[in-house]
């Protein structure tokens, strides 16, 4: 039995839509995941080839298929590509919706360009049901009929579990400040007494469960040299009792981001105004990814159950930057490595010491640029204030 559908762009397009309220309203489904591949894989490269090529003697239907999932992979990171550069950034919604006016638009434009064809020269999804014959067919083609049937399942039901239980991923908090134009560049390092400084300050949680965090902010130790406040969307400015401000309840993959004003309350040079970040749920192993500020980029993953640990050092500049981990334990030094990584280059390195409590600190041309103890993650900016 052979049957020609001609409602392959309204499906596609109703799945789509189907996908974003399963999101939505069952963010953790496993209709998400189900949906969700052939929206990135296949919808918008087989809606375009629809769009370019409505007639049937065009394509065939398997090179159809085959342009569907290549166009899809060469379409989908264009799109991230100009998210990048508007003001929604490369985050879920964003991309879902984009895709979605992307798949519907070229549905749209294929639709229209088959209506003005006969309705023999518009491509159409054609299947040919024909039941399988035992007759004829030696036992070599049985067996080998049978071998490729389990394999198909067994395929499926492999694909199956792997939905159902997805493996967990990496366990980590991102903390940052940037600059205005949302950068690590352009920091407010020189002030005036009474002026104030801005920076934009965000954590994105990773650690696979709600998480609750503390921001404090400190001038040289003492929070009582800087004040600070929260600046909202609409310009509103909100003073921040005793520097401490509350994130409560950021689920996993949700970014918290603000622009923070600060205002030093004494003259001086090179003074240290600190970022500090809590969570009340200690990690035996934990992973540290941060921007310095110099706009190196640094990996830390640290086990102080075990000892030991990795540290990956990014340099994007061009000149040599020198760094030096001091890994302190019961207010002591207990362990010290030094070393360079030149212009351009990345250097790993593993660290090993003594199992226990321990606060780190890097220290980048010799000026402290991060430090961490487990519970506390550090960022530092060092002013001038005249």
């Amino acid at each position: 039995m052979k049957t020609r559908w001609s409602n392959d762009l309204w499906f596609i397009d109703i799945l789509t839509i189907l996908l974003i309220v399963v999101i939505t309203f069952f963010p953790s489904n496993i209709a998400r995941v189900i949906l969700g591949l052939p929206l990135i894989l296949f919808f918008p490269g087989y809606t375009l080839i629809a769009a370019l090529f409505p007639r049937k003697e065009s394509l065939g239907g398997v090179e159809r298929v085959a342009l569907s999932f290549g166009l899809s992979i060469a379409v989908v990171p264009l799109i991230g590509l100009i998210l990048n550069y508007t003001p929604w950034g490369i985050r879920l919604y964003p991309i879902l919706i984009s895709l979605m006016v992307f798949t519907v638009a070229m549905s749209g434009v294929a639709y229209y360009r088959r209506r003005r064809l006969s309705p023999q020269e518009r491509f159409g999804v054609s299947f040919n049901i024909k039941m399988p014959s035992w007759k004829g067919q030696s036992m070599a083609d049985k067996v080998l009929s049978v071998v490729l049937v389990v394999a198909i399942l067994g395929a499926i039901g492999a694909l199956g579990y792997v939905i159902a239980t997805p493996k967990v991923g990496e366990k980590f908090t991102e903390f940052y400040i940037l600059g205005l134009q949302g950068k690590a560049e352009g920091y407010s390092k020189g002030l005036r007494l009474g002026e104030k400084g801005e920076v934009i300050l965000g954590i994105v949680n990773h650690e696979q469960e709600e998480m609750n965090y503390q921001v404090k902010v400190s001038m040289d130790d003492v929070e009582e040299r800087v004040k600070i406040w929260l600046k909202d969307e609409n310009g509103g400015v909100t003073s921040i009792a005793n520097n401490a401000i509350n994130i409560e309840g950021l689920t996993h993959e949700e970014k918290w981001e603000r622009r923070l004003l600060f205002e030093p309350l004494q003259r001086g040079e090179n003074q240290k105004l600190e970022f500090l970040l809590f969570s009340p749920k200690l990690r035996e192993s934990h992973h540290i990814c941060s921007q310095l500020n110099s706009g190196n980029f640094v990996d830390m993953e640290i086990s102080e159950v075990e000892g030991k640990g990795k540290i990956i050092l990014d340099n994007n500049s061009s000149i040599p930057y020198s760094y030096r981990l001091e890994i302190w334990q019961q207010g002591a030094i207990q362990r010290q490595v030094s070393f360079t990584v030149a212009g351009g280059e990345k250097l790993e390195r593993e660290v090993e010491f003594s199992s226990g409590e321990s606060i780190f600190q890097l220290y980048e041309n010799d000026r402290l640029a991060l430090k961490d103890s487990g519970a506390e993650l550090s960022l530092l900016l060092w002013m001038d204030v005249s």
